[in-house]
């Protein structure tokens, strides 16, 4: 029942006349008058007399039944489905159209000339240029239309892919982080009930979180700090005075876009290879500022990166897919490691453009 329901939906959408948008107004606006003054020009230059009459049935023939049967015409290839049948079938019902809506219009031109002039002024040679001129203007708009029409179709079709996408790999950030931070809950369960607890009610805090900005791309980096905390607060439960932090946010940075649980990501893997990975804790250190229309965030650990402890890197792997879905080329993600006054250091940076949330 639900493959019949999507199958209907599916025929209904492709049959669907879009709305008459301003851009599609313009084009057609700007399309005929184009070929109004091709016709104006070449009427001045290769009429033996030039006529008021004339130029009125030539302004009139050449820009308003052309976009009314244009318009006809777009709201009848929607309603037999042109976009879905094979490019032959589509290009044979072009040309006839072309042709059908060339004849249509000459014939009417020759009509209103004959009842004008009481007699055809027309020469049969003029009549022959006049179709092959209104076919080719028909042939014309019906190519331009269904190029800007495919372009909008792989345009859309590239957003359902990388929503996609994105679901995907947010989906995915959600059982690992759980799979992380259920483990810290069972070492204490039997260590330390009360402290178990106190995790179990901060875990509920960041999925609640995690799951209200499932369908965000971005999110205030403010949210994202707060999230942070309640990780923070977590992980203290189990590392104690071992895990400490420093931060330096810069004001401008708490109300652009970041993607939802980003940074919190790079926050967990400093704490997992800078805290769990030394017998005496270390220092995360967390930086953002906006510099040359960028938010840089700079989150720095003690210790060495050990991919290993991270499943082969998947949560930095995952952020890195993440930002090219959402910034391409515009955001970047390093992770580097630095020699510090307390010895090795691992510092992730992550740059992305100044946005507002969306």
């Amino acid at each position: 029942m639900a493959s019949t329901a999507t199958s209907v939906a599916a025929r209904v959408s492709t049959r669907t006349v879009p709305p008459t948008t301003a851009p599609y107004v313009l084009c057609q606006a700007a399309g005929w008058s184009a070929f109004l003054i091709y016709v104006l020009v070449a009427y001045f230059v290769f009429a033996p007399e030039h006529q008021a009459a004339d130029v009125i049935s030539i302004v009139f023939f050449c820009t308003i039944p052309p976009v009314l049967l244009t318009h006809r015409l777009r709201a009848w290839m929607y309603a037999n489905g042109w976009s879905r049948m094979t490019e032959w079938r589509r290009k044979a019902r072009q040309v006839a159209a072309a042709l059908a809506c060339a004849f249509t219009v000459t014939a009417a031109v020759g009509g209103a000339n004959g009842v004008v002039h009481g007699c055809m002024s027309i020469p049969v040679q003029g009549m022959g240029w006049m179709l092959f001129a209104y076919v080719v203007a028909f042939g014309a708009w019906l190519w331009i239309y269904e190029m800007v029409h495919e372009r909008r179709r792989r345009d859309e079709l590239e957003r359902l892919a990388r929503d996609a996408q994105l679901r995907a790999l947010r989906a995915q950030m959600n059982p690992h982080f759980l799979f992380n931070s259920l483990n810290s809950v069972r070492s204490l369960i039997t260590e330390n009930p009360a402290r178990a607890a106190d995790m179990v009610t901060g875990l509920s805090d960041i999925l609640r979180y995690s799951l209200a900005s499932d369908r965000r791309e971005t999110v205030p980096f403010a949210d994202e700090l707060g999230v942070i905390e309640e990780y923070l607060a977590v992980e203290r439960v189990r590392f104690e005075d071992r895990l400490r932090l420093e931060q330096t946010i810069d004001p401008r940075a708490s109300s652009l876009a970041v993607p939802p649980m980003i940074v919190q990501t790079l926050v967990e893997n400093a704490v997992k290879h800078g805290i769990s990975a030394t017998a005496g804790g270390g220092l995360v250190r967390l930086d953002a500022r906006v510099r040359d229309h960028r938010l840089e965030v700079v989150v720095r650990n003690t210790g060495r990166f050990q991919p290993a402890i991270d499943g082969g890197g998947f949560g930095l792997r995952n952020a890195a897919e993440r930002l090219q879905l959402l910034y391409g080329e515009r955001a970047s993600l390093t992770v580097e490691q630095e020699a510090g006054a307390a010895g090795e250091e691992t510092v992730a940076t992550l740059v992305l453009p100044v946005e507002a949330v969306r």
